[in-house]
């Protein structure tokens, strides 16, 4: 076992990812004055009972928690206020305890930043089971878009993909629920559910203000972080997300890939990596490193300041690497790309990543109590800069002719509600390159895969920018000349 294997074991929670400068000190302490208007309203608002004097009990419980782990010095107060105006219009003596409780600690922990929030029983375990990269649902990948569910992608083979659903399209219904109003937790614990279990969904398709019914039965979906081919001689890691099998399924890849012949270059291709967990992003980038830090966290507690460095054990050491990213690339794989470009061990090529720079903790409240899924840190690369909202700059950017979709609909991390602050903007790209003028070595590679592998063929940036095919324009120039 590695150092840093072992540094990663049995954590105390689960560490996923989600920070910026934070501020030092010690909160002043929860009072009963404090939480009196919250509890006041929610005994008012739930039925009497069992649940209701348990929920009531774990308000305490959560804003604690807040208070002492968050990553930034919290407002109490403001946090109740919130929460007791998402209670008011509950009718006296009517709501459910666990949705009246779910509804108003999410409506308080999303006025922190836009990845917080308290997960009940079945939400965490859906948020387990999607972690191990198997779990029920529709097969799609979604984020909120003005109020209603945006589809960004449906994912091959899947219920989602099979009834027809499209990129952009607005779900304003499930079932006799409405979306409008609903947190992104809530409709994804809405879609998730158990396999052979049906849902129909009410869709707004982009352009057309007709709305059609969709009738769809859940499924297992099983997400498969990795997979790799030889492109030639050029091995090529396409890492889809950071499920707790992905070092695994990496170190049988480069096991197989190299049985017969060691590769002349690597492309680790992280296009639409959305990220995953923390400890899997950190053992993902020593494998390709011997020397150099990985990453620290920086936030508001000393139990949650933390930096690895690279074990000396290094895959494939001194074979030329290309990292391929684009907007819709976050977290965890911005952890990569910065770890392995800031170590000058890999050209990182393509679009500016998403900018999501914050680590969130999982921490059990306990049985049949839930989880809170707490922003607690910044991550920072080796340089020290942290990539929260500015994100990750490619080396070699390429110009796509079509913006592709991130994962808030064409948007980034710092265009969304409650984004915590980032800091430095990243280094300009060496190069601009349209992806078109890459050569295709075969019809059916993409691009801005083409690129990085005649990149890796040419072995400089001006070799490189030579072999392009010509444009009608100047479209390959100096960074500084082209902004």
């Amino acid at each position: 076992m590695t150092r840093i294997a072992r540094a990663l074991r049995a954590p105390a929670a689960a560490w996923l990812f989600a920070t910026c400068g934070v501020t030092l000190g010690a909160p002043a302490p929860l009072t009963d004055e404090m939480l009196a208007p919250l509890t006041s309203a929610y005994v008012r608002a739930v039925k009497p009972g069992e649940q209701a004097d348990l929920h009531r009990e774990l308000f305490t419980t959560v804003l604690q928690r807040v208070q002492r782990s968050y990553a930034l010095d919290v407002d109490v107060p403001a946090l109740v206020g919130t929460a007791v105006k998402a209670i008011e219009p509950v009718a006296p003596h009517s709501g459910d305890p666990v949705e009246v409780f779910r509804k108003a600690v999410n409506a308080a922990l999303a006025t922190l930043d836009p990845h917080s929030r308290y997960l009940d029983a079945r939400a965490q375990i859906n948020e387990r089971s999607a972690i191990t990269g198997s779990f029920g649902g529709l097969g799609m990948e979604v984020d909120m878009l003005d109020g209603l569910v945006r589809v960004v992608a449906p994912m091959p083979g899947t219920p989602a993909a099979r009834a027809g659903l499209k990129a952009g399209d607005l779900i304003v219904r499930f079932d006799d629920h409405p979306v409008q109003g609903m947190a992104l937790t809530d409709a994804i614990y809405r879609m998730r559910g158990q396999p052979g279990t049906p849902i129909v969904l009410r869709v707004r398709r982009a352009g057309s203000d007709d709305e059609l019914t969709v009738p769809l039965v859940r499924e297992t979906i099983r997400t498969e972080p990795l997979r790799w081919s030889m492109e030639g001689d050029v091995l090529v890691l396409r890492l889809a997300s950071f499920t707790s099998f992905v070092t695994g399924a990496l170190d049988k890849a480069i096991a197989e890939a190299t049985a017969s012949t060691v590769p002349r270059a690597i492309v680790l291709d992280m296009r639409g990596n959305g990220g995953g967990l923390l400890r899997q992003a950190i053992i993902t980038a020593d494998t390709f490193l011997s020397d150099g830090q990985i990453v620290s966290l920086r936030g508001r507690t000393p139990g949650n300041q933390r930096s690895w460095q690279a074990d000396r054990a290094e895959s494939l050491a001194g074979v030329p690497m290309v990292v391929l990213i684009d907007g819709r690339s976050a977290s965890a794989a911005e952890l990569v790309a910065a770890a392995l470009q800031e170590n000058g061990r890999a050209t990182v090529m393509g679009q500016r990543s998403f900018g999501k720079g914050s680590v969130q903790s999982v921490v059990s409240l306990g049985p049949d109590k839930g989880a809170l899924k707490l922003t607690t840190a910044l991550y920072h690369g080796p340089s020290g800069r942290t990539v929260q909202r500015t994100g990750v700059g490619p080396d070699i950017e390429l110009i796509t002719t079509a913006v592709a979709p991130t994962r808030a609909g064409a948007r980034r991390e710092a265009d969304r509600a409650r984004a915590l602050p980032g800091v430095d903007e990243p280094a300009p790209p060496k190069v601009r390159v349209e992806q078109s003028r890459c050569t295709l070595p075969r019809k059916d590679i993409d691009p801005g895969l083409a690129c990085a592998i005649g990149f890796l063929q040419a072995g400089a940036i001006d070799t490189f920018v030579a072999t392009l095919e010509p444009a009608p324009s100047s479209a390959s120039l100096p960074a500084e000349a082209t902004q």
